[in-house]
């Protein structure tokens, strides 16, 4: 017999791209708040990135913890990537309504 869509018995497969983007917006989340008043674009300096980019990530630091357990199992949805995640940066702030959106609800 053959079954259409996804095997539920397939292995689950971290993707490195958005465990990389995960670790990276919870280290600017966390140079942001140790900051000590260093101006914005110094901090964005020393990171070496466009302020655009830092604040992108530094959003993804709040995402529902289950959404991040998800991304660091390998469960997420297969069309969530790195770039969908990074395009998505504005999510809300409702755990539910961004797992939703992300399609993980």
């Amino acid at each position: 017999m053959l079954i259409e869509g996804p095997d539920p018995f397939a292995t689950a497969k971290p993707d490195a791209r958005l465990i990389k983007l995960q670790i990276r917006a919870r280290r600017f989340n966390a140079a942001l708040v140790d900051s000590d008043g260093m101006p914005f674009v110094a901090l964005v300096k020393r990171e070496g990135v466009s302020s655009s980019y830092f604040t992108r990530l530094v959003r993804l630091s709040y995402l529902a913890p289950e959404t991040t357990q998800a991304i660091l199992d390998g469960r997420q949805p297969r069309d969530l990537t790195a770039d969908k995640l990074l395009a998505h940066s504005r999510l809300p702030l409702a755990w539910d309504e961004q797992r939703r959106l992300l399609g993980l609800a």
